[in-house]
């Protein structure tokens, strides 16, 4: 998940090896809908779950959050844990995260989703590593972790660079594959994502601006 343009498309593209498909090249997002790719890592199928940009400029928060809901109940009508991941996607090249305006307001929308006891699920991943000078990025990292992340990462959340883009997305997913069995060792599924918890109860949608899957 993340901003449209922040790299979700070609993240899954180069990890299944589908270059070219259903990759933006704009602002406009290019995912209109939810997109699956299976994939087989370390033994374990994954599947990839392509999601629309939270600032698609077509559509509203609300109304991506609910074809995310839609889809896990179409293909997950069972209620268990089936969220493995999440990974959250900001742009390296972008200069700063803004304290105000859309970037944050996506970020703080993406914690409203997920919840604050399965940040441990969560990944934020850098992209577009190969468009700014490696000392330059290494400085703008420093900034969301030691700001907008760093209470996400208190409770769990981990951080990644996709500095490679051919090499990087697959290294990511052993990464996640290696966490899954870890907790198939120790028989611990973790936490539900929030979003997860309420689409099994049907709980009401307004609330949410108010106030083994990995989606990207």
């Amino acid at each position: 998940m993340g901003p449209t343009g922040a790299g979700k498309s070609s993240f899954i593209a180069n990890a299944t090896k589908q270059e070219g498909k259903g990759v933006g090249h704009d602002l406009t997002s290019c995912t209109n809908e939810i997109k699956a790719t299976k994939c087989h890592v370390e033994g374990f199928s994954i599947v990839l779950v392509d999601t629309p940009g939270i600032d698609d400029m077509n559509r509203s928060e609300m109304h991506i959050l609910k074809l995310i809901s839609d889809w896990l109940k179409a293909e997950y009508p069972t209620p268990q844990p089936i969220l493995s991941a999440i990974l959250y996607f900001h742009r390296i090249s972008d200069n700063r995260v803004a304290g105000t305006g859309t970037p944050l307001q996506n970020l703080r929308l993406f914690e409203k989703l997920c919840g604050k006891n399965a940040m441990p699920k969560v990944t934020l991943v850098t992209t577009m590593w190969d468009e700014v000078d490696s000392e330059v990025g290494k400085e703008r990292l420093k900034e969301p972790k030691k700001n907008y992340w760093r209470e996400m990462v208190s409770r769990g959340s981990t951080t990644f660079e996709c500095e490679d883009p051919k090499g990087s997305p697959m290294k990511l997913l052993r990464q996640i594959a290696q966490r899954l069995k870890e907790q198939d060792s120790s028989r611990g599924d973790g936490d539900n994502v929030l979003l997860q918890e309420e689409t099994m109860s049907w709980s009401c949608w307004d609330k949410w601006l108010g106030g083994s899957c990995v989606v990207v």
